[in-house]
């Protein structure tokens, strides 16, 4: 470190996705909301699922924590614990003072390298925080050890190890999917009642992995679709296409895809299969899909900004 460095000057941050641990997890959303919002396809579908005054209300609860200039947000669950991970600006001292003001029974905290850490009780259940020099911001709630593990990996303190989408089953399903404003990802084994979903494919499925991205369209707002499934299907390839085209199709007729104009696709679908990989592509009208979200999860999508 330099003459006049400080511990936040050299904390040199990768991406959110990075952070996140790929031990245990069991599913991930990964997002670029700076991204979605200046995208001239994207941004009012976006504003209507997450309108500015919500935005606004939780910026002022954290201390000026403006999440509409992240340029990722990442939110893993695991068995016990969620993570979110979050690369945003902000200033330390008055996100760090909003947190406290949050409440619950602070436990203890901790200053090094750029890095603070705190963890405290709410309402019964664990919740660790650590702000990572004005850069990023890392919630854990649940069972412990994930928000050290991000930190460590921010740090660069974890060569032995790899993030999430750089191990597999995941790597190859993130080479796969493509690069999105809006991603999602789960990793097999799938078993239960998930090894039935998917007309029954997620049981010889090693990875499910879903990209939104806007695309270029002469009358809508149209948001491109992509699902994959990774997996040994061999021979198989072909006849297990079929049943995800199949699978689709029951989602369309379905009560949600009615709601969220999934029946009524702008291009699609159209499905590739081949001995890794089945690929389902399909084109939606942005508005439509965000009209339907809206009326579906409004009041879970207000909790969660509350939170």
């Amino acid at each position: 470190m330099g003459q006049g460095a400080s511990p936040s000057d050299a904390l040199e941050l990768g991406r959110a996705i990075d952070m996140v641990p790929a031990a245990g997890l069991v599913w991930l959303v990964e997002m670029n909301p700076r991204d979605l919002l200046s995208r001239s396809a994207l941004g009012p579908a976006v504003a209507m699922i997450v309108p500015e005054a919500r935005f606004d209300a939780f910026a002022r609860r954290r201390g000026g924590l403006d999440l509409r200039r992240a340029d990722q947000i990442v939110i893993a669950a695991y068995p016990k614990a969620t993570l979110v991970v979050a690369r945003v600006p902000f200033e330390p001292g008055r996100v760090d003072a909003a947190f406290v003001a949050l409440g619950g029974a602070e436990q203890g905290r901790t200053v090094e390298h750029g890095v603070t850490r705190m963890w405290r009780n709410v309402k019964g259940e664990h919740e660790e925080v650590a702000l990572l020099a004005g850069k990023a911001l890392i919630v854990e709630r649940g069972q412990l050890g994930l928000l050290r593990a991000a930190v460590y990996f921010a740090e660069g303190r974890l060569r032995r190890s790899l993030p999430v989408l750089r191990a597999e089953p995941l790597a190859s399903a993130a080479s796969m999917v493509g690069e999105a404003p809006l991603r999602a990802f789960a990793p097999g084994p799938f078993e239960g009642e998930w090894a039935r979903g998917l007309a029954g494919l997620l049981r010889a499925t090693t990875a499910v992995a879903l990209s939104m991205r806007p695309v270029a369209h002469p009358t809508h707002s149209a948001l491109a679709l992509r699902i994959l499934l990774t997996g040994a299907w061999g021979r198989d390839a072909t006849a297990a296409g079929e049943r995800l085209r199949s699978a689709f199709g029951v989602l369309m007729a379905d009560p949600v895809g009615l709601l969220t104009g999934i029946d009524h696709p702008l291009e699609g679908p159209t499905v590739t299969a081949d001995a890794g990989a089945l690929t389902l592509d399909v084109t939606l009208d942005a508005l439509a899909a965000a009209r339907g979200v809206h009326s579906m999860a409004d009041a879970s999508i207000a909790e969660i900004m509350a939170y």
